[in-house]
């Protein structure tokens, strides 16, 4: 697959990446890659094909490690199969030093400017994620030097290089646009000083009788059996949050709400329940196996482990376009606005490699209440915490004493916000 120019993925044994499940059709998509971007392509599934949560009907352009479901079946970015392929389409990363902090994407030939104190490291371009080396990382045995005209003037001084991606890993799993060690960077944060806004949904308390929903999920058992999973008091989840929260000391804030959903959706994998049942496995029983389980247990072992430090947390039930899905929601009592400040702060000097690019935190999204001004968005497909929501035909939220809520539904699709960085 090393030439390859495409990849069809399928439960067929003729296709290029085999992915089983019975919502994976025989020839279900193909991947391919054109103009340097790397497109996806539904093959007239039975089930659909999904890219962040919505069902997509032609061709769209995905980066390396984006959410990317066959029917209910994730497209594994990390499969060895795959490796070739994506380094095949990737082999003309740009490393450069430009002067003056400015520089021109040679990729696709977008602007940016570089953050403020950045000396040298990895960045994604923001506009196609082309990985770009700058300072001394971008000399090394395999670099040839060349140059750029930038805005009609050639910088002689600055030295641009041409090679290949250091490592698979890196191609598959989306580096982080600031290498680790390369020095503190806002990344892909915007280079303006603005503060994020907030996208608040609310208020989120339903007036009157409970929905038909929300005694659905009371009288399946549902909500008990989220309750006992949220297993805050046992001694793993509470030795485990500890340890986190402890890098972020003080009474309960949201610094160790974002170390908590990074640790957890860092070390998460996603293995399904078993057939024809639904498992919730308690907050303790995922750490001790390693943070493996579906969205229902990576939401149980958040919530649980926010109130192991004393927050106040709940795991939402939904429904969507592309079914049933389960995340969990933390209740930071504090002005919109400063728990936005303090988020984009701790996004920037904190973020966890292994979760892929530096996202560009340009607001957060939460409900609101009249018992908590911020409940954070913790979901899985978020992101990043307090990332956008995804679709709702109706969501009901269960806390931790069992108690249900039908909460206003959002409408807003999962996703990376699309507000780049800003010139100064």
């Amino acid at each position: 697959m090393a030439s390859a120019a495409y990849v069809v993925v399928g439960r067929a044994s003729g296709c290029d990446l085999l992915v089983s499940g019975s919502t994976v059709s025989g020839r279900h998509a193909r991947l391919r890659w054109e103009a340097g971007a790397l497109w996806l392509e539904d093959l007239g599934s039975a089930n659909g094909t999904f890219v962040d949560g919505e069902r997509i009907r032609r061709a769209v352009a995905v980066q390396i490690g984006q959410d990317v479901r066959f029917g209910a079946e994730p497209l594994p970015w990390h499969d060895e199969r795959l490796r070739a392929f994506l380094r095949h389409g990737a082999s003309d990363t740009i490393l450069a030093m430009p002067r003056f902090g400015r520089y021109r994407c040679p990729k696709c030939q977008a602007l940016g400017v570089l953050p403020p104190g950045f000396k040298q490291g990895e960045m994604a371009c923001h506009r196609c994620g082309t990985a770009l080396l700058f300072g001394d990382a971008a000399r090394g045995p395999r670099s040839a030097a060349i140059g750029l005209g930038l805005g009609g003037t050639l910088l002689a001084a600055a030295v641009f290089v041409v090679a290949v991606m250091p490592g698979a890993p890196a191609a598959i799993e989306r580096p982080s646009e600031v290498r680790a060690g390369a020095g503190r960077s806002s990344g892909g944060m915007p280079a303006s000083d603005e503060e994020p806004a907030s996208i608040p949904i609310g208020p989120s308390r339903t007036q009157g009788t409970p929905s038909a929903e929300e005694e659905a999920v009371r009288g399946s058992g549902t909500a008990a059996r989220v309750m006992r999973a949220m297993d805050a008091g046992d001694a793993a989840t509470r030795n485990f949050a500890v340890q986190v929260a402890s890098r972020h000391e003080g009474p309960f804030h949201v610094d160790q709400v974002a170390a908590l959903w990074m640790r957890i959706r860092a070390e998460f994998d996603y293995v399904n329940d078993p057939r024809g049942g639904e498992y919730f496995a308690r907050a303790s029983e995922t750490i001790s196996n390693g943070f493996a389980g579906d969205c229902d247990d990576f939401a149980t072992t958040l919530a649980g482990s926010v109130g192991a430090i004393g927050g106040r947390a709940r795991v939402v039930m939904m429904d969507g376009p592309a079914g049933g899905h389960a995340y969990a929601e933390a209740c930071v009592d504090a002005p919109p606005e400063e728990v936005a400040r303090r988020l984009r702060l701790h996004v920037r000097r904190h973020w966890d490699r292994r979760l892929g690019r530096l996202p560009n935190l340009a607001r957060i999204h939460h409900r609101t209440d009249a018992s908590c001004s911020v409940w954070l968005n913790l979901d899985w497909n978020a992101n990043y915490p307090a990332g956008p929501y995804g679709q709702e035909r109706w969501a009901v939220a269960i806390e931790a004493d069992g108690g249900t809520e039908t909460l206003a539904p959002s409408s807003g699709p999962v996703g990376t916000t699309a507000a780049q960085p800003t010139a100064r």
